[in-house]
């Protein structure tokens, strides 16, 4: 087993940390944060171990046989003390992969690790857009779309638990993550060229549609899961969720044969997301066949302030209880074993009709 490092580790990369099986021959074997994160201390369960949080860079990258570098969340580090210990992880030999999307010249910090000291192959032209036509090409594999009401639902963990789940069933699954982060776990990750305005809209979606095509002819799935970043509406003026802007977009660029939808708790929620379906179904074409209730619900504070939404965590336990009483078939808490299997088996019954 190559023994794999998280630093500076959040709770952003919590799920990562529950899928490791995912990881196939490696395993998180230390989660790494600075002072002050709060974070110090913590337990973070896998499938296979508990891990504790530890701030003590040198002792854990002896114990390793490679760091992931990994975007901060709230607390940020300096990129001279990133960069610092990345070049400390290479002088002892260890293998090194950044997915830092905030480090100003990461094509530079990359091409200063040795080849032998790349903990993946560097990634190949398919992660960097190109056009090769100008319209849109047809989709033949099955998609299933993992979108979310907002940030901060659990998208991510859901893509993982699905992508596990459909795994052992037996398909052959092509995931497209929301994020940029994913590799390590199989996962493609979302193109940058479609968060910058380096492009026009349009090239964006046939960029886009180019991307997933050539992943499909190369990996031959029997079901691709593809994540929309961000939300996928605005709620009002101030929580705007970008307008939903991106997953239009990628509605043109990939259909959609089934879609799961991730929302955060709510008291006044009876299981029944008809009308929020329908109005998906009529925009973006999203045929939502199940939905997961995220550990998370708004803060009314910053609701009452007038402020962007800000969600905090609920006990996993308690959401899970609340999905039993709604006794709905279709709504889940897919990060639960059992949830993620019962999703897993509605969408291949589903893709099968």
């Amino acid at each position: 087993m190559e023994r794999i490092m998280i630093y500076p580790y959040n709770k952003a990369y919590e799920p990562y940390v529950w899928y490791e099986r995912l990881l196939g021959n490696r395993e998180i074997t230390a989660l790494v944060t600075p002072n002050g994160s709060g974070l110090v201390g913590r337990k973070v369960c896998s499938g296979r171990k508990e891990l504790t949080v530890s701030n003590d860079y040198e002792a854990q990258l002896e114990q390793c046989d490679g760091v992931w570098f990994v975007n901060d969340e709230k607390f940020e580090l300096s990129e001279e003390a990133v960069e610092e210990k990345i070049h400390r992880a290479m002088d002892l030999g260890k293998k090194i992969l950044c997915t830092r999307t905030s480090l100003p010249d990461s094509g530079r910090i990359a091409d200063s690790i040795p080849p032998a000291l790349h903990l993946l192959p560097r990634e190949t032209e398919r992660e960097t857009g190109r056009l090769e036509a100008d319209y849109c090409y047809p989709v033949d594999t099955p998609v299933l779309v993992v979108y979310g009401t907002e940030c901060g639902t659990d998208k991510l963990a859901v893509q993982l638990a699905l992508r596990e789940a459909l795994i052992d069933i037996g398909y052959r699954v092509t995931s497209i993550s929301s994020r940029m982060d994913g590799r390590l776990y199989g996962m493609h990750p979302f193109p940058e060229y479609m968060l910058g305005p380096g492009c026009s809209e349009g090239d964006k979606i046939r960029q886009y549609n180019h991307y997933v095509k050539r992943i499909e002819l190369a990996e031959r799935p029997e079901i691709m899961i593809v994540g929309v970043p961000g939300g996928v509406l605005p709620y009002d003026r101030v929580d705007h969720n970008e307008y939903g802007i991106l997953a239009y977009e990628m509605s043109f660029a990939v259909p959609c044969d089934a879609a799961v939808m991730c929302m955060s708790y709510s008291d006044g929620f009876d299981g029944d997301y008809s009308a929020f379906a329908q109005d998906m179904e009529r925009i973006f074409r999203y045929h939502t066949v199940g939905c997961h209730i995220a550990a998370a619900v708004p803060d009314m504070q910053t609701v009452l302030d007038n402020r962007k939404r800000h969600l905090v965590s609920l006990d996993r336990e308690f959401v899970e209880a609340k999905v039993k009483q709604y006794g709905k078939p279709d709504v889940f808490h897919v990060v639960n074993k059992q949830g993620a299997r019962d999703c897993a088996q509605l969408i291949v019954d589903t893709l099968s009709k």
